[in-house]
């Protein structure tokens, strides 16, 4: 036991001489951390390009009738696929997709609605464009990567039929989820 004490004191001894030495009344310290550049960076300038815009390729002009009559069955079939719709998968029964999509020019669409899988439903949201006689559709779930969830995404292409009310149509979708591929296959669409 004094050993012990003889031992601690001695440590104590040589810690306070070496605080005593440290610092004397009067010195200024050194900093141990060099001091952070604070300088500007230096502009990076390049030279304007000033070359000519490539002419745009011209479209050919449709006669008068014609460009009237396509231009009319556009706004029909945006009409015409205005509305709510039920979008199922052959090869995936236990999804459903329920939509509403409206037109917000002749051939831009947009909605939303929800999707119903293993009996649970989210919100999703839907972008899409008309090109012919092809829908094409990017529904992505609402979920925030923040709550866990990762959203899924299905790029759906539906083909539309050429007629005055078009109440199904039938295509193809790939689904992803959080950017990884899942899977692909048949879809079909009907409408409310």
């Amino acid at each position: 036991m004094r050993i012990a004490s003889l031992l601690l004191s001695a440590i104590l001894l040589f810690s306070l001489s070496l605080q005593a030495c440290a610092y004397e009344p009067g010195d200024i310290a050194a900093p141990s951390i060099p001091f952070a550049n604070m300088d500007m960076p230096t502009p990076k300038i390049t030279s304007p390009n000033m070359a000519m815009p490539s002419a745009a390729a011209k479209q050919q002009a449709l006669p008068e009738s014609q460009a009237n009559q396509s231009e009319n069955k556009t706004d029909d079939q945006s009409d015409n696929l205005s509305g709510k719709w039920s979008i199922r998968f052959e090869d995936r029964p236990d999804r459903l997709l329920d939509l509403s999509l409206w037109s917000s020019d002749e051939k831009k669409f947009m909605g939303y609605g929800t999707i119903t899988k293993e009996s649970k439903s989210s919100s999703v949201t839907v972008s899409g464009s008309l090109k012919e006689d092809e829908l094409t559709l990017t529904v992505t779930s609402t979920e925030s990567e923040y709550s866990g969830q990762i959203p899924d995404k299905y790029d759906i292409i539906l083909t539309v039929a050429n007629s005055t009310s078009v109440s199904t149509m039938s295509g193809t979708y790939i689904l992803t989820s959080g950017g990884e591929f899942v899977g692909d296959g048949n879809a079909k669409a009907i409408k409310r």
